[in-house]
C-alpha cells in the first residue's frame, strides 16, 4: 500500500514538471500574440504620395494676361485724357505738363531766358505752341481710334475743315500727349493694320505726311516742332542745317529750313494715301494739281513706348 502511494506521487510530480516545461516559451508552447496593427496606420513604402486630381477640388487657372502689343479698343481713362486735352486745347488753356517728355522737348523751344537754357527746356514756349495750334478750334469726336499696349491714337475732323491726329502714351500711370498734328490734307482710306506694330507704324507715317502736306491748318512755324519730333535726330540737321542763332535757342536744326524741306515733298497736296510696301517701309502718294507724287518713307523703332521715327524719305517719282 505504501509503495503504491509512493509510485503514484512520483508519477504526479513528473507530470507536473512536464506540463510546466511545455508552458515555457521556446519549449513547444505557443508564442504570445503581438498586438494587432491599427488598420488606419499608414506605412511609408518609399513611393510618392498620389497627386490630387487636377479636375477636382482645385480652382480654375486664371487666364494669361493679354500681351501689351495687342491692338484693341481704347481704355476709358485714355479716352477721358484725350477728351480733356482737346477741350483745353480748343479753349487755349492746355498746359505743358500734359505733354510727353519727347513732345515737350520738341515744342519747348526757343530757349530765351537763362533758366530755360540751364534746364534745356521752355514750358512757356510749349504752351504758346499749344495755344497757337488749337485755340478757337473745334475738335469732333474721333471715329478712328485704337490702343496698342500703352499707346493710343485718335484721328478726327476739325471744324469747319481739316483733320487732326493725336497720340497718347502711358508714362508712370498717366496718359501724356506724344503727338498732335492738324492738316488740311485728307488721308485716303487704306488697308486695315493687322498687328499693333503695323498700326503704330501707319499712324507715324500718316501723321508725319499730314504735316508734310498741310497748307492751312497749322501756320508754318508751328509745323517745325512736329517735323522734328517725327524724324530721327540724325536726319534733322541733314534736312535743315541750323544757323548759329538756332543753336543758341536750343535747336539742332533750322526751323525755317525744315518747313521748306517739308513743302518740297508735300506742298500743294489735297489728299494722300499710305501703303505698306515692306518691313517698316511705306509708300506715300501725294495727290497734287499736276498729278501724283510718291515718296518712300522708312521707319526705325524709337526708345519710347510704341515710338516709330522717320529715318528716310526718298522720292520715287
Amino acid at each position: 500500500m505504501t509503495a503504491s502511494v509512493t509510485r503514484r506521487g512520483a508519477g504526479l510530480a513528473l507530470l507536473a514538471v512536464a506540463l510546466g516545461l511545455a508552458a515555457l516559451p521556446g519549449c513547444g508552447g505557443s508564442t504570445p500574440n503581438a498586438p494587432a496593427e491599427k488598420k488606419d496606420e499608414k506605412k511609408d513604402d518609399g513611393k510618392p504620395a498620389p497627386k490630387a486630381d487636377d479636375k477636382k477640388g482645385t480652382a480654375p487657372t486664371a487666364p494669361a494676361a493679354e500681351p501689351k502689343t495687342t491692338l484693341g479698343p481704347v481704355e476709358p481713362d485714355a479716352e477721358k485724357a484725350a477728351a480733356a486735352f482737346l477741350n483745353d486745347l480748343g479753349q487755349g488753356s492746355a498746359k505743358a505738363d500734359v505733354l510727353s517728355p519727347a513732345l515737350l522737348d520738341a515744342a519747348g523751344k526757343p530757349w530765351e531766358f537763362d533758366d530755360e537754357k540751364a534746364n534745356k527746356l521752355s514750358p512757356k514756349a510749349a504752351e504758346q505752341w499749344l495755344r497757337a495750334a488749337g485755340a478757337g478750334r473745334a475738335f469732333s469726336p474721333s471715329l478712328d481710334r485704337k490702343q496698342a499696349g500703352d499707346v493710343v491714337y485718335f484721328r478726327g475732323a476739325l471744324q469747319p475743315a481739316g483733320v487732326y491726329s493725336l497720340r497718347l502714351v502711358k508714362l508712370g500711370g498717366a496718359w501724356k500727349v506724344d503727338w498732335l498734328s492738324l492738316s488740311s490734307a485728307e488721308l485716303k482710306p487704306g488697308a486695315a493694320a493687322a498687328t499693333a506694330d503695323e498700326a503704330l507704324q501707319e499712324f507715324a507715317v500718316s501723321a508725319f505726311a499730314e504735316v508734310l502736306a498741310d497748307a492751312t491748318a497749322m501756320q508754318r512755324p508751328l509745323r517745325a516742332p512736329l517735323l522734328a519730333r517725327g524724324l530721327v535726330p540724325a536726319l534733322r540737321p541733314v534736312w535743315a542745317p541750323p544757323f548759329d542763332g538756332d543753336k543758341a535757342q536750343g535747336y539742332d536744326y533750322s526751323p525755317s529750313k525744315l518747313v521748306l524741306k517739308a513743302i518740297e515733298f508735300g506742298g500743294g497736296t489735297s489728299a494722300f494715301s499710305v501703303t505698306k510696301t515692306g518691313d517698316a517701309t511705306f509708300a506715300v502718294a501725294f495727290t497734287k494739281p499736276a498729278g501724283t507724287k510718291t515718296v518712300t518713307v522708312k521707319l526705325v523703332k524709337g526708345t519710347a513706348p510704341g515710338e516709330w521715327l522717320v529715318s528716310e524719305v526718298s522720292e520715287k517719282g
